[in-house]
Formats: structure tokens, sequence, C-alpha cells
């Protein structure tokens, strides 16, 4: 009866986990985590703070990013180029990327609508990588009102209001 005859090794405090049971050392918890109770198998994130579902257990809990920074704008002939700045916060995390939304409206101030399919984007706007964006294909004599996005492996997890900057572009007439 050797199993029988084992010590078994201490409950972890509250503030410490362990993974896996066994005779292993209680780990504390990461950052932005912790545990209620003694015993505790894994430490829940604080609010506001999430992990992805490949996140560990053993990683700190991150949250979304800050909005990007620093919007401006050049444009030419034929293209209009968005530039940012990362956003000051990402939220603890290394897999940020951007999305760029796009909305039309007439000079005359009436209602903004999601622009056209005619639009391009170069690269396309969803899950870029870079800072920067070109955008082809732009109506004459239009207000363009331009929101990008940065976004990480948590972002949509909880109730957190979508951080954007906001960028508005007038088109001269051709």
């Amino acid at each position: 009866m050797p199993y029988e005859s084992r010590a078994r090794s201490p409950a972890c405090k509250a503030g410490f986990y362990k993974a896996f049971a066994g005779n292993i050392k209680c780990s504390k918890c990461p950052p932005h985590s912790l545990s209620h109770s003694e015993a505790s198998a894994l430490c829940h994130c604080e609010k506001g703070y999430y992990r992805a579902g490949k996140d560990p257990p053993s990683n700190a809990c991150t949250r979304p990013p800050s909005p990007p920074r620093n919007v401006v704008y050049i444009m030419n002939e034929t293209a209009l180029f968005l530039q940012w700045a990362p956003p000051s916060d990402t939220g603890g995390r290394k897999d940020v990327s951007y999305n760029v939304m796009c909305q039309r409206c007439s000079v005359e101030g009436q209602a903004c609508q999601p622009c056209d399919s005619d639009v391009r984007f170069v690269p396309p706007p969803v899950g870029l990588m870079r800072t920067s964006v070109a955008v082809q294909d732009l109506v004459a004599n239009a207000n363009y009102t331009f929101q990008i996005e940065a976004v990480n492996g948590v972002s949509g997890m909880g109730r957190a209001v979508r951080q954007m900057a906001n960028i508005t572009v007038s088109t001269a007439q051709a």
C-alpha cells in the first residue's frame, strides 16, 4: 500500500495555483489574475482582463489595446494614404493588428453610409499587421470618415467598448 502511505502535498493558498495535481510546487498567480480559494487549479482574470482561448493558465491576463494614435493622411491624384502610430497600451499582448472601416458622407452633411465595395484598400483593411493603408477609387466631392481600430487576441471578450481613432477626409471635385 505505498500509495496510501505517501504524504499529500499541501493545498495551495489563495493567490497561488497548481495546474496539475500531484506533488508539485504551487505557482503564484500570473499578473492581473487571482485565485479566491485554497487548492485552486487556475487563477481567474481580474475584471477587464482576459485570456485568449490558446493562452495557457500560466500566462498573464491581458486586455484589449487602446486606440491607434496620431492618424494622418496624404492624398494624391490616385490614392489616399492613411498612417497611424501603434496604441500607447497594447493590453499586454504582442498580437496587435488593425481594422479600418470607411463611411462616405455627402458634402451637404447628409447621413453617412458605409463605403461602397468600389473603394479599394491596399492591403485589405481587416487584420492589417502594418500601421498604414492605401485607399483607392474614392469619389470626388465627398467626405469620408475612416475609423481605425487596434485589436488583439482578447478584443471582443467581455463588454469592453471598441476603441477607435477617427479621421475625416474631404475629396475635391474631379
